[in-house]
């Protein structure tokens, strides 16, 4: 079987998500034994995207009679790959959805978003296959673990709290804001991608207007950076209760990093109440904790979120990927 996995964005950075999701594909597909290739060749039994911009490519793929599979909403905080509209409305674009209803296959992350899916006008056959994570990229142990206080001068003493997301996201970032005010003794570090229609990256510099003094806003950084700095992080603030959260949530899971979101109506099902993650109905509440967790008079739900990341495997997830290749290839799911 040879695959052709594909997303490469023109000013992509190594660490954001819909590039963290081709090495997670690429390397499922490493762990059991299936080719893969990053260029259009001969001889293709299976196409496989992450961006609704490479809708072009995968038509020449279909009219040469190789099947495609599409992965969608694992990584919309990264501009590149993501399906939804700005706002706190979850809108499926157009070219998104022109992507997913030409796809043979659509991969989702949990059954919410095979549902959003359906009600908003998506007809191409969907399964859900949960986000995986290379575990042995977040090992603390690792050489990276160190890079992050080195890259940004941080004390080895001072606790970090971390963030991602998107600068067009203006409910995330104040939220993030919030907690960072109410809770001094942290810092705050936010890792967010500019929108492609905001080039001069406008949204980020107005964030920056009245924030206090621990909060940070940075550039998406490179993938050891930012791994280095979930492991070096207190806890990760998940914004799925504004937008599909499973990528970062699940290596922060991996990191060892207490996860904490915001209450939503439709959780991300990783996202466990008091087993993988505590919500919060305020940035003041959700501040109280991560200063209690700091001082070491908290809970926490790390043993057992890094439990359901070492569940999640480049092996479990190669083999539910190479029933779903299979399936394309005999025309069960086409």
């Amino acid at each position: 079987m040879k695959v052709f996995v594909y997303y490469k964005p023109a000013d992509a950075s190594d660490a954001f998500e819909g590039t963290r999701l081709r090495k997670t594909i690429k390397g499922a597909c490493e762990a059991v034994n299936i080719s893969w290739v990053s260029a259009p060749e001969q001889g293709l039994d299976v196409a496989h995207f992450i961006s609704p911009s490479d809708l072009l490519l995968m038509r020449e793929q279909k009219e040469k009679g190789v099947p495609c599979v599409v992965s969608a909403f694992y990584a919309e905080n990264d501009p590149h790959a993501s399906y939804l509209t700005d706002g706190e409305k979850l809108v499926l674009t157009p070219r998104g959805l022109a992507m997913l209803n030409q796809a043979d296959l659509v991969l989702v992350p949990d059954e919410r978003m095979a549902t959003f899916a359906k009600e908003n006008g998506v007809t191409s056959h969907i399964e859900v296959l949960e986000p995986a994570v290379r575990m042995n990229r977040f090992s603390k142990m690792a050489l990276e673990s160190k890079i992050f206080r080195r890259y940004f001068g941080v004390s080895p003493s001072q606790k970090i709290v971390v963030a991602t997301g998107s600068y067009g996201d203006k409910k995330t970032v104040n939220l993030v804001k919030k907690v960072a005010e109410a809770c001094p003794s942290l810092e705050f570090y936010f890792f967010g991608a500019k929108r492609k229609y905001d080039p001069l990256n406008i949204a980020k510099k107005i964030t920056r207007l009245k924030r206090t003094a621990n909060m940070h806003f940075k550039d998406i950084v490179q993938d050891d950076v930012y791994r280095s700095a979930l492991m070096n992080s207190l806890a990760y603030i998940s914004n799925d209760s504004v937008r599909p959260d499973p990528i970062t949530s699940i290596e922060a899971f991996a990191s060892q990093t207490q996860v904490v979101a915001f209450d939503s109506a439709r959780p991300n099902p990783l996202l466990r109440e008091n087993e993988t993650c505590y919500f919060f109905t305020s940035p003041e509440e959700m501040a109280k904790y991560l200063t209690s967790l700091n001082l070491g008079s908290a809970e926490s739900t790390i043993d057992s979120a890094y439990a359901i990341a070492k569940a999640h495997n480049l092996i479990s997830y190669g083999k539910a990927l190479q029933k779903h290749y299979e399936s394309l290839m005999t025309g069960e799911k086409r």
